[in-house]
């Protein structure tokens, strides 16, 4: 390169000085001057040197001046400069002062801007960059071109590079990048490189990309296009361009291009491929440049591959709170989860719960250090953090679960009713949340069992069980659900809930179930369910009890179960056991033990038993019952006198047991046994007078009412009545009285007085309570005295209230009236009025039934086929009712001309039943026969009938008539003849229509044959 510029300054040389060829001083100084440029260009500065410094003494000797020989005094100038220049070359400590001289002394010199040069470039090879700027920045404004120029501005460029001058730098490579020179590649790379560090992005991938192919950067660039490519998210880019290039060369920021390649694979969540690449970067970098960054996308990728012990290992490094921090956080939490280090996972979560870089992740670790805090059991804590999250996320989708792990928490710190009500507050608990609910609703309900508010704890286990989550607790809760119900006295739902927890698996392992099975025989036989309750009571004493108190009473119960059953034998077996074991409930067994015998009716036994209760037991609760029952067995033998003393002694003995009154009502039994009425009357007057809110009082009063109704003297009664407490009758009660004597005559089919008394109790009683009672038993005696006209009218009073209770019964039977007379029209009316209003399905049956009858006894065939339709699709017909629409579907297809229907109804319905109906079908279908003129076939079916159905009188002599007219149709008279004069003789009932049909039949054939 100095060969280049020096060849340029000799030309220059000799052009400035042709006319010193002749001189022979200017050639002397020539030929040194020549002599030293030939030795910078072959590199031997001393020597070159020493020439330049010749020009300059030979000057001095030839004496020439300067002023008088400007070519000389430019030789001089530029021997100065080289003296310079290889004072530069041979790193002389002058170099500089002597081009600084040069400079000052020369500046119009060509040589001067050469001088910058010159001195730049030592200082660039010397690496002292300022001095490199300071010198080259001289040459601005001076123009070089060529390859000067390129090296000039590369050289400077580069400069302010290496002291940071990015700016400055930047402008002049982005001239040199785009000219065709030695520093094109070199000027792309900086600049490329500043527009990375300067945030340049597109800049820089764009002048990096131009470099692919470059000898010159391939070990470098490739990792700023692999940056580049990552920075703008294109990790498909990075991994297709990265990946190949660390195969193939040996790349200059190797390990970096492995941390980029194992980012771009957890950005695009492979934690596979990130961990391997991880795994490169980490081996070369040694823990020198990892950063926060990288130990969370290493520790977050490892804990992908549920590599948890690396996962903490570079998770645990994380220390700038940031984004990365939070996020490694909580998966730093998860991992010490699965390797059961809980309290160290707790700590992680709460870390991120303190950031708020990302809101959800936040959310997150607050949820988990609640939930951690439960479960190691710092309740208070727990407690506090899971109201914060509640308050603090309300919108959150972790809500329903911080709700249930609050009512854990609740459910643990034994404030079961906060936690039905945070639990409650969840609109669709999950499982999780339905487990924890059943249990503090159980828990609670048991609170309220204790507190004896049953109700209120029935409601709690009736909630608890809608959710049988956990199999204990569900049988618990239907346990103490039972004995709830048990003490608010619905016997029969604890007995079901006692069922129910017996039939649970998980019973079985519960303190509670033996004991179940006397609690539940308790509940059946309070709700009288005594076959239960002897069933379970028997289980309970099976089991293994051991408390005596409470197996003796169970023993005790079931006696009395079976004693309600009367099994007796059985009852006497456990209330012998109890006289056996001599208990506090011997002299109780042994009034049970007489009061079998007496059932058994071993009345001497049982009086000898209770004889010997009051021996064994005279202070016993039972004395006063086993007073009573002696006696009291005595007037069942019918010892009246016996009992009649005894009872007297019962009363003068306890003057205030609760049998006093039932002694009195025996005494008075005894008396009108004795026909002695009038003490009868007596005797119950007292206990009706003495006893008046006693059961008896009624009973004595209703004893003394039936005497006097006896002697007819209801008067004579209700004015008795009148002046006690209790028989102060009111009007409706006398109303009632009164009614009670005309319906117990129409009970005892006294029709006529019935008829008179309900006459007379509208007498006495003009606005009647029972007004519709007593018209329809009024009504019905006079159809039973067969005056239907007459009880019309009450019929027709009762249905004019649809709301009566005799409104159906006055429809049937008005609709019966009606029908025997042949009356249809009147008699469908009120058949109608049943079918739409009947509530029960006879009364339906009944009206559907006749309407059916009705119509077809009026001829009406569709109105008929109606009904029989109605029938045939009813749940409520009977069989019977079906075979009687069949037969009259086949009635009315006759009316309209369809034989071959009526013939199929009528055959189905003979072979299906035996019955009057099967009976008239099997007659209509041999009439058909007889109309078709088929007389042998007819015959046939007749004779059918009248074997196999010989019970239906009428069908059978109606059957006989149709054989005469087949006879007849056969033109064989003599044994029409026979048939028809054995049904005169032989037929009984002469209220039908047989008789007189055969004796007109008859008749006439005789008349006929004269």
């Amino acid at each position: 390169m100095y060969r280049n510029y020096t060849i340029f300054t000799l030309i220059l040389a000799f052009l400035t000085i042709p006319a010193l060829a002749q001189n022979s001083a200017w050639f002397n100084l020539n030929q040194d001057y020549k002599s030293g440029i030939e030795l910078v260009e072959k590199g031997k500065y001393a020597a070159a040197s020493n020439q330049f410094n010749r020009v300059l003494k030979n000057d001095q000797k030839s004496n020439v001046k300067a002023e008088i020989n400007p070519e000389i005094n430019l030789l001089k100038e530029n021997a100065r400069y080289y003296i310079a220049l290889c004072a530069l070359e041979l790193g002389n400590s002058d170099a500089e002062s002597l081009f600084e001289s040069f400079i000052r002394a020369n500046p119009a010199n060509n040589f001067t801007k050469l001088a910058f040069y010159q001195v730049g470039r030592s200082y660039f090879a010397l690496k002292n960059y300022p001095k490199v700027i300071e010198w080259l920045k001289k040459l601005e404004g001076t123009g070089l071109s060529g390859k000067e120029s390129y090296e000039y501005r590369y050289k400077l460029a580069y400069s302010h590079f290496e002291i940071k001058e990015y700016d400055q730098a930047k402008v002049l490579f982005a001239e040199l990048k785009d000219q065709k020179s030695i520093y094109n590649e070199q000027s792309i790379y900086y600049f490329a490189y500043i527009s990375y560090l300067q945030k340049d992005y597109k800049k820089a991938l764009i002048e990096f990309e131009r470099l692919k192919g470059s000898g010159l950067y391939e070990n470098s660039y490739p990792y700023y296009i692999s940056a580049l490519y990552f920075l703008d998210n294109r990790y498909d880019d990075v991994l297709s361009y990265a990946i190949p290039i660390l195969k193939s060369t040996k790349q200059l920021y190797e390990t970096e291009m492995f941390r980029i390649v194992g980012a771009s694979y957890f950005a695009k969540s492979d934690y596979t491929n990130a961990g391997i690449y991880f795994q490169n970067f980490q081996g070369k970098d040694q823990g020198k440049t990892q950063n926060n960054q990288d130990n969370y996308q290493i520790g977050y990728t490892a804990f992908k591959l549920k590599d948890y012990k690396k996962a903490i290992l570079e998770l645990e490094k994380l220390e700038t709170a940031d984004e990365y921090f939070q996020s490694g956080m909580i998966a730093l939490g998860e991992s010490f989860l699965k390797t059961n280090t809980k309290q160290a996972a707790r700590s992680a979560f709460f870390k991120a719960s303190k950031l708020t870089f990302d809101k959800q992740l936040q959310e997150e670790g607050l949820f988990n250090y609640a939930k951690l805090s439960y479960e190691l059991e710092f309740h208070q804590v727990a407690l506090d953090a899971t109201q914060q999250f509640i308050k603090t996320y309300p919108n959150s989708v972790k809500l329903d679960p911080a709700k249930t792990l609050l009512g854990e928490i609740l459910l643990t710190t034994k404030n079961y009713k906060d936690a039905i009500d945070i639990l409650e507050s969840i609109p669709n608990r999950n499982r999780e949340a339905n487990a924890v609910y059943q249990k503090v609703t159980f828990y609670r309900g048991l609170e309220y069992y204790n507190e004896r508010a049953f109700q209120n704890g029935i409601s709690m286990f009736m909630r608890s069980n809608k959710y049988a989550e956990d199999d204990e607790i569900h049988s618990l809760s239907t346990y103490w659900l039972a004995e709830a119900m048990y003490e608010v006295r619905k016997f029969g739902e604890s007995v079901d809930n006692f069922e129910k927890f017996m039939s649970l698996p998980a019973s079985r392992k519960t303190e509670v179930y033996n004991f179940a099975h006397y609690a539940l025989a308790y509940a059946a036989f309070e709700h009288e369910s005594y076959r239960k309750a002897a069933t379970y009571f028997t289980r309970f004493l099976r089991g293994n009890e051991k408390d005596a108190n409470t197996i003796n009473d169970a023993i005790l119960r079931l006696a009395d179960s079976y004693f309600v059953l009367k099994n007796y034998e059985e009852a006497l077996v456990y209330y012998n056991r109890i006289i056996a074991s001599k208990t506090s409930s011997e002299d109780y067994a042994l009034f049970q033990r007489g009061m079998i015998q007496g059932l058994q009716g071993q009345n001497d036994s049982k009086i000898a038993t209770h004889q010997s209760l009051l021996q064994q037991f005279p202070k016993s609760n039972y004395s006063d019952d086993a007073s009573f029952e002696i006696p009291y067995t005595y007037f069942i033998k019918g010892d009246f006198e016996i009992a009649k003393t005894d009872l007297s002694a019962l009363i003068q003995k306890y003057p205030r047991s609760s049998y006093v009154p039932r002694a009195l009502i025996t005494i008075g039994l005894v008396e009108l046994n004795q026909d002695q009425e009038e003490a009868a009357i007596v005797t119950f007057k007292r206990v009706v007078s003495e006893y008046t809110t006693t059961d008896e009082a009624k009973l004595a009063l209703e004893s003394i009412k039936n005497i006097y109704l006896q002697k007819s003297d209801a008067t004579g009664f209700l004015d008795y009545a009148n002046t006690t407490s209790i028989g102060n009758l009111s009007t409706y009660e006398q109303d009632n009285i009164t009614f009670q004597a005309a319906n117990n005559r129409f009970l005892t089919a006294d029709y006529q007085g019935t008829f008179e008394s309900v006459n007379a109790y509208f007498d006495k009683f003009p606005k009647a309570v029972h007004d519709k009672h007593a018209r329809f038993i009024r009504a019905e005696s006079l159809v039973k005295l067969k005056r239907p006209n007459e009880a019309i009218p009450d019929y027709e009073f009762i249905l004019n209230d649809w709301t009566s209770d005799y409104t159906e019964r006055a429809l049937i039977s008005i609709s019966k009236i009606y029908l025997a007379q042949k009356k249809y029209n009147e008699a469908i009316v009120h058949l109608k009025k049943l079918e739409l209003t009947s509530e029960y399905k006879a009364n339906y049956s009944f009206a559907v039934n006749n309407l059916m009858e009705a119509y077809s006894s009026m001829n009406l065939p569709d109105e008929t086929l109606q009904y029989v339709k109605f029938i045939k699709e009813s749940n409520k017909s009977s069989e019977e009712d079906l075979f009687r629409a069949g037969l009259y579907s086949g009635k009315a297809n006759l009316i309209i001309g369809d034989t071959i229907q009526a013939v199929k109804d009528f055959t189905e319905v003979a072979e299906k039943t035996q019955t009057v109906t099967g009976a008239e079908a099997k007659y209509n279908m041999a009439n058909i026969l007889y109309l078709r003129g088929e007389y042998k076939t007819s015959l046939s079916s007749a004779f059918d009938l009248t074997n196999k159905m010989p019970s239906h009188d009428y069908w059978v002599a109606k059957t006989y008539i149709l054989i005469a007219d087949n006879y007849i149709g056969l033109k064989d008279t003599f044994q029409a003849k026979s048939t028809l004069q054995s049904i005169i003789e032989n037929y009984e009932n002469k209220d039908d229509d047989i008789l007189t049909l055969a004796k007109e039949k008859l008749d006439k054939l005789k008349k006929n044959n004269r």
